[in-house]
């Protein structure tokens, strides 16, 4: 069942009447994965698979030569984890019952051990952590190929010069036999010499053709493998991976010129209780919904990521931590402003806001001090009754 979260301001803002449609999936009935035939979830996990990597030969398999026994143990960790049956869920435990991935089994160990059962926040952040060790795994290999056709180049350009100077020296050193009058031998000689150098050359660029083929073709995948990997998969910020990056190159970039640098660290609030009470695809919605309230507010100076969860960052960059304040606290006010209901059922999902810690790096300090600190402020802003921007104390 398609279902809508639809969006208004209060009336001091807009007429409440009014309403801006979003999408949102209802999983309300698709709780119970019992009821799900064991056959229609290796469908959903071949489809999901086949999606994210391309990949079709290993889950024709599955699905065409199922084994029971693995059904029943994917069923009965569904049942036991309370998960709901979505794709995503189900590439994740199909992964870890068959150990595709050591680095997979080990965070559902730790997941597990931890909440005594995989939740399903658990199973997002270990979700989007494997995607993005893959998404490295293939640019490095991407970047590999790269330098083994640039050796390739280098190779064919010193083998021409290489041919080129051996004809110079020959065509020199036939040059005396000319004006000695043998010169029909000599000539015969001085055009296998050119028929050899033009059949090298040819050869040369035939090599040199193929190579920037495949050049080319590696730099379209490069560029793509780059934005996988640094992109959050649900929301399309950037990821945490990503935002690492940056934060280091802003850092030394305001030391360097002596600019300031700030830092928000926001998190929606109560957003377990939105999964618990409208499910997990609706929570989907609603951090898609958050993700691009900040990301309208980005710029060349405001870098926005998902950090994790329900967690999300903004960089502002020559920007002083009381004007980065105002800013975040401006899309706060837009956003419980705003009312969310179900569009297909009008069940209504109430405000949704976010609490944020700002900071600004101080003297001496380093990235990772910069969002400690910005968290411990969100923490304050928690504490102080959330929906609310704090500064860090100096």
């Amino acid at each position: 069942m398609e279902t809508a979260v639809t969006s208004g301001m209060s009336a001091n803002h807009r007429n409440p009447a009014e309403a801006v449609p979003i999408d949102v999936s209802s999983v309300k009935d698709r709780r119970n994965p019992a009821n799900i035939d064991p056959r229609a979830r290796t469908g959903r996990l071949a489809s999901a698979v086949r999606n994210l990597f391309g990949r079709t030969e290993d889950v024709e398999t599955v699905e065409q030569a199922p084994e029971p026994a693995l059904f029943d143990r994917i069923g009965a960790f569904f049942d036991a984890h309370a998960l709901e049956p979505t794709p995503p869920h189900y590439e994740l435990v199909y992964g870890y019952l068959t150990e595709v991935d050591r680095k997979l089994v080990e965070a559902v160990d730790r997941a597990i051990a931890r909440e005594s059962r995989l939740t399903a926040e658990a199973a997002e952040l270990i979700l989007a952590e494997v995607r993005t060790d893959m998404s490295a795994e293939m640019l490095a290999g991407l970047i590999d190929k790269a330098q083994n056709g640039l050796s390739d180049i280098a190779g064919v350009a010193k083998q021409s010069r290489a041919d080129a100077k051996a004809y110079g020296q020959a065509l020199e050193s036939h040059a005396a036999d000319l004006r000695t009058g043998e010169s029909e031998k000599v000539v015969e000689t001085l055009v296998k010499l050119t028929s050899s150098m033009i059949e090298k050359t040819r050869a040369a660029e035939q090599q040199l053709r193929e190579a920037s083929r495949q050049m080319n073709e590696l730099r379209g995948s490069l560029a793509e493998a780059r934005r996988v990997a640094e992109s959050d998969a649900l929301t399309g910020l950037a990821n945490r991976r990503a935002f690492e990056a940056k934060l280091r190159r802003a850092v030394a970039h305001a030391r360097e010129c002596g600019k300031p640098l700030s830092l928000a660290f926001c998190d929606i609030d109560h957003f377990k209780k939105i999964n618990d009470t409208h499910g997990h695809d609706v929570g989907d919605r609603i951090l898609k919904f958050v993700a691009q309230r900040l990301a309208s507010v980005s710029s060349n100076n405001c870098y926005v990521a998902r950090h994790g969860g329900e967690e999300f960052v903004m960089l502002f960059q020559d920007t002083e931590a009381e004007a980065a304040s105002r800013i975040v606290d401006g899309v706060r006010a837009d956003l419980q402003d705003r009312r969310l209901i179900a569009k297909q059922s009008g069940e209504a999902i109430g405000q949704v806001s976010f609490s944020a810690g700002v900071a600004a790096l101080a003297p001496g300090e380093n990235g990772r001090q910069m969002l400690r600190a910005a968290d411990q402020a969100l923490y304050r802003a928690k504490r102080e009754g959330r929906n609310r921007v704090v500064l860090a104390e100096e």
